[in-house]
């Protein structure tokens, strides 16, 4: 590894080409690429904040992650487990601890006196956010369809809806409200609200309702989140136990607006019992049994990524027309299961994902596909083959008339025949 070697902000006396970066070592930093160009190719990874071993505020820049330049201290306050997103082209810094609820951007510009081409511009857009003092949340930006109420008339006569791209904040760890319920005396606790923006100014919040109407994930932090096959994922995570340590999920949930949420995996069993059980492969630990256990897992990165798929038919059956997500896999890296150490494995998703609801696929109903389900029922149609059509769905080729319908056919056959006996 190679790079600036500063004394004072970095490995200084480490040998370059050896395999210590020149930013010291750290844990709840960030780690993001930016497309500085945009040709919709990432150009420069961006590390930023983090525990080192106390938060930080450095930024460092690579375009090939062997070589980093440091770009100096951000305005924004030192932080660690704070969330990053890239939104409208820039990067924004979101929260974190020491608990803040603050909200900076970051416009990567081209400065040809620093080496590595680039540097950071930092503005804040907002010093207090109406969501609680937060870390450990998760941010993730998702470009969805406006409902057919918001889309002009224009839009509807050309058969196109509105697209518009949103900036999220899912749970974490923050302090209590006024007026909220503290009845254990708790310093935090994991939160489950899930507020979005168009802006990084003006936030809205998407759930709780204020009629509790919506049921979603329970509250946790440390968990992955992402936008990906025109939903937003959310895995694993955990929340503060009575012992003051994290008791993991071991759940995956999809939304396609961040206000309904379906879950996609079967769970049953509980820990002390012995009898976890997930079909989430992730929550899978071998243990020195050689007894497979299913345990929770927090602090993992969740990435997507685009794979070459060996089957050929699989790959022709990846159209642009279908999905452009499609030979797309999510990859669940590292993190901590509940109870072990942390680990090193990395688990990719199956197309079988985009299929399954509840731990059934296609609602038993079809085939699942790399872009989703085929279902092979003529009564049911849907994302998951679990929506019953309705007789004008059917097909119109054929049609069963019953019994009404033949009386009027042989009525009118009657009034044919009477016709041409009158014309004889």
């Amino acid at each position: 590894l190679y790079g600036d070697f500063i004394q004072g902000v970095g490995n200084w006396d480490a040998k370059p080409g050896g395999l210590a970066a020149p930013w010291y070592a750290r844990f709840g930093h960030s780690l993001d690429a930016l497309d500085a160009d945009g040709d919709g190719i990432a150009d420069v990874m961006v590390l930023a904040g983090g525990n080192n071993p106390t938060p930080s505020n450095d930024v460092w820049l690579s375009t090939d992650g062997m070589v980093w330049f440091f770009d100096g201290y951000a305005e924004w306050p030192k932080r660690a487990y704070h969330s990053t997103a890239v939104f409208q082209g820039e990067l924004y810094v979101i929260a974190g601890t020491p608990l803040s609820n603050d909200v900076w951007s970051g416009s990567l510009i081209e400065d040809t006196t620093k080496e590595v081409g680039y540097t950071f511009q930092w503005t804040q857009k907002m010093k207090q956010a109406p969501w609680l003092p937060r870390a450990g949340s998760c941010a993730v930006t998702h470009i969805f369809n406006d409902t057919e109420a918001n889309a002009t008339d224009d839009m509807m006569n050309n058969m196109t809806h509105a697209s518009t791209e949103a900036l999220f904040i899912l749970g974490g760890l923050a302090g209590y409200g006024e007026g909220e319920d503290n009845p254990d005396n708790e310093p935090i606790r994991a939160r489950n609200d899930i507020w979005k923006t168009a802006d990084g100014e003006s936030w809205t919040r998407v759930l709780p309702r204020t009629d509790n109407a919506v049921h979603h994930w329970a509250g946790r932090a440390f968990h992955g989140c992402t936008s990906w096959a025109n939903k937003i994922y959310v895995l694993g995570g955990g929340y503060m136990g009575t012992d003051g340590s994290l008791e993991a999920y071991i759940d995956t949930w999809w939304s396609s607006d961040g206000a309904s949420w379906m879950k996609t995996n079967y769970e049953e069993g509980a820990k002390d019992e012995h009898n976890l059980y997930s079909t989430n492969e992730w929550t899978e630990i071998i243990i020195e049994s050689g007894r497979t256990v299913y345990r929770g897992k927090w602090g993992f990165s969740l990435e997507t990524f685009r794979r070459h798929h060996s089957h050929q038919d699989l790959i022709e059956s990846c159209s642009s027309e279908a999905n452009d997500t499609c030979g797309q896999s999510l990859y669940v890296i590292g993190g901590k299961v509940e109870g072990f150490s942390v680990v090193s494995d990395i688990f990719t998703s199956k197309h079988g994902i985009k299929c399954e609801l509840g731990g059934v696929t296609c609602g038993n109903r079809g085939t699942c596909t790399l872009t989703g389900c085929i279902c092979h029922s003529t009564n049911f149609t849907g994302e998951y083959c679990l929506d019953r059509k309705l007789e004008d769905q059917k097909s119109s080729a054929f049609h069963h008339f019953g019994i009404a319908g033949f009386v009027q056919v042989a009525i009118y056959i009657l009034l044919l025949c009477n016709q041409l006996l009158e014309l004889l």
